[in-house]
């Protein structure tokens, strides 16, 4: 649309259409982060992976807003104030006032806040140690995982883990660095050669996808020539199935 200037036109109130266009696709956007995020999201089988999946359905609905933000802005400049022909002047400079200088710290501040709390949370969420925890370590070779249970003695290439108990892996590597993740249990670590690496306590709440009751141990770091197959399953069982599966294996429980 023309701005109006020696048409006899009034000029259009170009800020309250554009707002007006943003506060309408971001509200259609935050809608559609909600409902389609999870849909992409793994099954969480525990209070850390409950929390990761959360984490990134309220990220990407706060991420709408400030992306149309900018989207929205620019597109609607590039459209009605494109110019018709090649421009023979320069376009008068632009300088934000004090109010929009403050407004612009408090949007920018209260973001940074939300996320530090955010993270605060998932933080303290994280930091019990609770006295039953299962111990397993975890040692990764190309292209294989062990697992081992010191308090079992059994030593096995097969994930078990008990439900509702709380579980720490200690994570290390024999040769190259490895990622060990799962996914479903909100678990990720590196895993380092000639060193340990603790994770927080995490107690899986579910006994598996699709009532498998399995998931999926991944190496997230890229490894060689086979990283892309250096997976394991697991397996969380209620806590007399497990207690079966460690005198199976020799063990005592």
């Amino acid at each position: 649309m023309e701005s109006g200037v020696g048409t006899g036109q009034p000029e259009p109130r170009h800020l309250r259409r554009v707002l007006t266009i943003w506060v309408v696709l971001s509200l259609v956007g935050i809608a559609a982060a909600i409902v389609l995020t999870p849909l992409l999201m793994p099954t969480a089988a525990s209070d850390a992976a409950a929390f990761d999946n959360l984490t990134v359905v309220v990220f990407t609905a706060a991420a709408v807003p400030v992306a149309l933000f900018v989207w929205v802005f620019l597109g609607y400049s590039l459209i009605v104030f494109r110019s018709r022909g090649r421009p023979d002047s320069y376009a008068p400079r632009v300088l934000a006032g004090p109010l929009t200088q403050i407004g612009w710290l408090m949007t920018t501040a209260a973001l940074t806040l939300f996320l530090v709390i955010w993270g605060l949370v998932g933080i303290y969420q994280q930091a019990a140690d609770p006295p039953s925890r299962l111990i397993v370590d975890v040692t990764g070779q190309q292209w294989a995982w062990t697992f081992s249970y010191p308090q079992y003695d059994v030593k096995t290439t097969q994930l078990d883990l008990p439900l509702n108990r709380p579980v720490q892996f200690r994570v290390t590597s024999k040769d190259v660095l490895h990622g060990f993740a799962i996914q479903e249990l909100g678990v990720r670590a590196d895993a380092n050669p000639g060193q340990v690496v603790t994770t927080p306590a995490v107690t899986p709440n579910r006994t598996g996808t699709y009532r498998t009751g399995t998931y999926t141990v991944r190496c997230i770091e890229l490894c060689g020539l086979y990283h892309a197959l250096m997976s394991s399953t697991v397996h969380v069982v209620p806590e007399s199935d497990f207690t079966a599966w460690i005198v199976q294996h020799g063990g005592h429980p």
